[in-house]
Order: C-alpha cells, then structure tokens, then sequence
C-alpha cells in the first residue's frame, strides 16, 4: 500500500536529511514541504498527508500549535511524527498524542521503526481492504474475511458467508496489507482471530468457527515458525 507524506520543516539541512531518508521507503510518496506552522496547516489540509514529519521549532514558533490548529479543522487527523534537536519536548509529545518522536539528524533504523508503527496503526483502524482481482477492484469489509489459503503463488480468501474470491497475490503479499485481527499461523494460511473457536498448542492446530451448516468448526494447522507468534498473540495479549 502507498502513502503520502508532507514535510514542515524551516531547516534546509534536515530537510534534505530526512528527504534523502525517506527515498529508501518507496512506497511512502512526499505530497510537499512547508516551513511554518501557517503553510503546514494550508498544506495538510489540502493535501491530506497519511504523515505529517513535523519540526518541533520552526523559527519563533511551535509545531505543537500545527497539532492543535488542524484538530479544529478535520476529523480525520494525520499521524505525527516530530523532530528535533531538543530531548525536552518529547514528553509533550507523547501528551500531543504524537506517534514518534525523531531525533535529528534522522538515523535510518530509527526511521524504519517510526514508519513501521505508522502503518500498524494505520491497518488497525481500517475497516475494510481493497483487492484486486482479474475483475477489478473489490472492497472487502475485514470482517467478511474468515481465513485465507495460499493457492501456488495466488490466494482464496474464504469468506463467512462460504463464497471465495481467487486473488493473484501470493500469501505474503496479502499478509502485508492485512491488520489484527488477521494473523498467519502456517505457510498456507492466515485467519481471522474473530473466528478463533479453539487453540491447541500440543497437537498444533486452530479450529475456526465454521463457515457453513455441514461444517460447525474448520481445523487448519498451525506450523512450528508461526507458533511462537500465535501464542504471544493469542494468549500472552488475552492475558495482560
């Protein structure tokens, strides 16, 4: 999945820095550059960034009041994540609701991170998915998903209602765009926990809440390399 971003930054150097950064990431796209709080709400409003990489001190003043002004204006408020120089804002940037807090100059692991817990987040709060197929474009309500099953170097996403839907995307690829509560427990499947009917850890399998009236619980393996996942997901997760 692609993303957009905008910059509001007034320091040319970590500007260029976190450009330069930010080209390893291909499919995170730059919707443009401000510097001032002023022209970064205008460009956030009208660009509609997934991610605002936002300046902590932008001359005389304050990214925080580019926070604060755009939840006046949009419902749909973009992530955050700030930089600076400066270790004494990051506690009100945790109380600013800010995603991550990058210290300049921008370290490329650190970044990594910071993109990543963007795009769990990101995931966590869609609804839905878009699919394509050899028909089209399909929008698919997460919760219609009951398992997927690879299918040579395609997927069958099997629906609730029984029907399936043939993709030409291979496991790995739909489990990049799928959120929780979708987890892969084996080379071949990935499921949706919401239909999680049972757990056994010692025999190595899931059964699933069935998809039909013949059926009343579907067993699917669970394999040794996901098994670790699963149990910290489904269990140590349940349990906190």
């Amino acid at each position: 999945m692609n993303y957009n971003y905008i910059i509001v930054e007034d320091n040319l150097g970590s500007l260029q820095n976190l450009q330069t950064a930010m080209k390893q990431h291909q499919n995170f796209k730059e919707a443009g550059v401000a510097h001032s709080v002023s022209k970064g709400i205008s460009l956030a409003l009208s660009a509609k960034p997934h991610i605002i990489f936002l300046d902590v001190e932008l001359g005389d003043e304050k990214g925080f009041d580019l926070i604060k002004e755009i939840r006046q204006f949009t419902s749909e408020m973009p992530f955050i994540i700030m930089n600076t120089h400066y270790d004494k804002y990051a506690k009100k940037a945790v109380n600013s609701d800010v995603l991550y807090f990058l210290d300049k100059p921008v370290d490329p692991d650190e970044l990594i991170i910071a993109l990543h817990k963007f795009e769990k987040k990101y995931l966590e709060m869609q609804s839905h998915i878009t699919i394509k197929n050899t028909e089209g474009h399909f929008f698919m309500q997460l919760e219609e998903i009951h398992h997927i099953q690879s299918d040579n170097n395609c997927c069958r996403i099997i629906k609730k209602d029984n029907t399936q839907m043939f993709v030409t995307k291979t496991l790995k690829e739909i489990e990049t765009i799928l959120p929780l509560p979708f987890i892969r427990i084996h080379k071949s499947y990935i499921v949706n926990t919401q239909y999680i009917h049972m757990l056994n850890t010692t025999k190595k399998f899931i059964q699933l809440k069935g998809i039909s009236l013949q059926n009343e619980f579907i067993e699917l393996p669970i394999s040794d390399l996901y098994m670790e996942k699963v149990k910290q997901t489904l269990l140590v997760a349940k349990s906190n």
